[in-house]
């Protein structure tokens, strides 16, 4: 079984795919930490040719990972995406609302383990690209799903999730 996850930020993407890693015994890819190794999450803005670097590393990777006969992955890079959803059986929308997202980040920061190659303070920054990208990606993804319907399993709540979780067996 190849699943991929999608979903805006702060939806549950990496928690259900470590999540689904072991019960499947397959390997996980997080996407973010692809970002993160490539040191995209300290590119300014403009800085076009760094930004090019770090979606080269996440398109290598993610082309190697993806040849594996069963895997799950999770993270929404548009780029990378369509390469996913060819080789995916099954893509995981993850629609949680944005209040709930917001919850889940705002715990994340204060109260789970936040993610350590950023500051505390860029965290709690984050609240405003969460809202702003659950905006302007909203469209973009929502294309994206129609586009892939075939595949797509949408999770409205955690409730579904969990149901999910309980058919894997």
């Amino acid at each position: 079984m190849r699943i991929s996850i999608i979903g805006h930020a702060a939806s549950g993407k990496s928690t259900l795919a470590s999540t689904i890693s072991k019960k499947l015994n397959v390997p996980c890819l997080h996407i973010d930490k692809l970002w993160f190794e490539a040191d995209g999450h300290r590119l300014r803005p403009d800085d076009i040719q760094g930004k090019e670097a770090a979606r080269a590393h996440i398109k290598s990777n993610v082309e190697s990972f993806i040849q594996q006969d069963a895997w799950v992955s999770d993270g929404w890079y548009p780029r990378a995406q369509l390469l996913i959803a060819k080789r995916a059986d099954q893509i995981l929308f993850l629609d949680i609302s944005l209040f709930r997202r917001l919850l889940n980040h705002i715990r994340r920061v204060f109260i789970d383990q936040r993610h350590k190659e950023i500051t505390w303070w860029d965290e709690l920054k984050f609240i405003y690209t969460l809202i702003r990208r659950t905006y302007s990606q909203g469209p973009r993804m929502n294309e994206f799903v129609r586009g892939h319907a075939s595949k797509i399993i949408i999770l409205r709540n955690y409730k579904e999730v969990r149901r999910y979780l309980i058919s894997l067996y």
